[in-house]
């Protein structure tokens, strides 16, 4: 067996595999006498079957089964004592096979490989990055505090909408006279009259009755287009291609009148005893807030860091090749239409992942098998104190173990609590700027960083 490798660039080469019956024949005949105790046929005992009839049979499919094999171990082998960083997996090239099977003796095969880029990441203080936290400002409490009225509040329909109601309305889609649109936009949804962001239209739907109907253009209804995309019904993305305004219809008026805040309120909100007056209240929102809010940050960063770290690194990669292998690797038939569209997104989450690599590699990055199964417990005590379950430490240690022991969960932890780490060495190292922004700000960055 002969094993040699072309380098065409940097990031593309070709590995040449030429065997000959040695590398190969003993296995094609081992797996032939398998083949031959296990075969059974009308007028032969099981396991005597002939041989010429046999490799008659099945030759042909047990001699690639094992070329494919010899080839396979070969190619991992040189991948592995070369030390190729390789991306997917070796590809046959379209003119790579030479041999004859029907007189099998010499053959050559040869793959195409993707090779990653090298790359070096120094973390140090001219680097910059911003930090976007939520502020939580008294709107957000005041927000907070009436939801929580709300939700213990009375409930009922009154005759004519208020400033305060919420509408069950059928959204329909309309021409630009204002009637409905054939096999237009027809979905039931429904629209909290103080949310809505534009002053006009949010005037337009005080004082309707079931029934009754306003025109409305529904990017006026709020500033969160996922929101406003599950009201129409449609996709975030068709949001963007639809043009126009949409009729809605009143269905039904709900009205809730806000439940007194006093201690049997405070402590159906909050553990016993912890709150004892509005301002205590208002303060423990705060906090809430400020805890929840801290995580979505984090998220945001997390994203931010590795956006602006594949932007200013820019790595290269084997295009033409990662492409040709999304498309030989997927389940489904791809088009290439679909591969073009769907690589820019891919390439990006594949420059972060090797970027994160060279991190973690540079600065021995380690987690540990107590720092995960700690990650799990954690999880899982966080979600029993949601619904004030007590568990014990031996339970969660067990859980936790448990969900470790299957490989793709491990992996999924495991991978976490490594970029986990590369963002805090990159907040330890770099300039980090918290840049304080409104709500509604930072839920439209949240939208178009996903």
């Amino acid at each position: 067996m002969q094993i040699s490798q072309q380098n065409l660039d940097a990031l593309n080469a070709t590995i040449k595999v030429q065997i000959v019956p040695a590398d190969y024949g003993p296995q094609v005949e081992k797996s032939l006498k398998d083949y031959r105790k296990k075969m059974q046929m009308p007028g032969f005992r099981p396991g005597h079957v002939p041989a010429s009839v046999v490799k008659q049979r099945y030759g042909k499919a047990i001699l690639a089964e094992e070329i494919n094999k010899v080839l396979q171990d070969a190619i991992y082998k040189h991948i592995a004592d070369n030390k190729l960083p390789v991306l997917g997996n070796p590809l046959p090239t379209d003119d790579g096979e030479v041999g004859d099977w029907e007189n099998p003796s010499e053959f050559t095969f040869t793959y195409e490989i993707g090779l990653a880029p090298e790359i070096n990441v120094e973390l140090n203080s001219k680097m910059k990055f911003e930090n976007f936290v939520i502020d939580v400002d008294d709107k957000l409490i005041d927000k907070q505090v009436r939801d929580y009225g709300r939700r213990f509040g009375k409930m009922s329909n009154p005759e004519k909408s208020g400033a305060e109601d919420l509408l069950d309305v059928r959204v329909q889609a309309v021409d630009k006279d204002g009637n409905v649109m054939e096999g237009g936009i027809d979905n039931n949804s429904t629209v909290t009259i103080e949310d809505v962001t534009d002053k006009k239209t949010q005037k337009q739907l005080i004082g309707l009755k079931k029934d009754d109907s306003v025109v409305v253009n529904p990017m006026d209804l709020s500033g969160d287009h996922e929101a406003i995309a599950r009201m129409l019904g449609i996709t975030h993305h068709d949001l963007h291609h639809f043009e126009g305004q949409v009729k809605l219809t009143v269905n039904n008026i709900h009205h809730v009148e806000m439940a007194e805040f006093n201690q049997e309120t405070f402590d159906k909100l909050f553990p016993a005893g912890t709150v004892t007056n509005v301002d205590e209240m208002r303060a423990k929102v705060r906090e809430n807030m400020e805890e929840v809010f801290g995580r979505d940050s984090h998220w945001m960063f997390k994203r931010s860091a590795a956006k602006q770290l594949v932007e200013s690194l820019n790595p290269s990669l084997p295009d033409t090749f990662m492409k040709k292998w999304i498309g030989m690797s997927n389940e489904k038939p791809l088009t290439e239409e679909q591969i073009e569209a769907e690589y820019p997104a891919y390439a990006h989450g594949l420059r972060w992942q090797l970027i994160e690599s060279s991190i973690i590699e540079k600065n021995e990055i380690k987690v540990t098998v107590d720092e995960a199964v700690a990650h799990v417990k954690q999880q899982y005590a966080d979600r029993f104190a949601q619904y004030g379950l007590p568990v014990e430490d031996a339970q969660l240690e067990s859980m936790a173990k448990e969900l470790l022991a299957k490989r793709e969960e491990a992996k999924n932890v495991y991978d976490l609590l490594f970029e986990d780490k590369v963002i805090e060495l990159i907040k330890s190292n770099c300039s980090v700027k918290d840049v304080k922004i409104p709500f509604d700000e930072f839920l439209h960055k949240a939208q178009h960083m996903q």
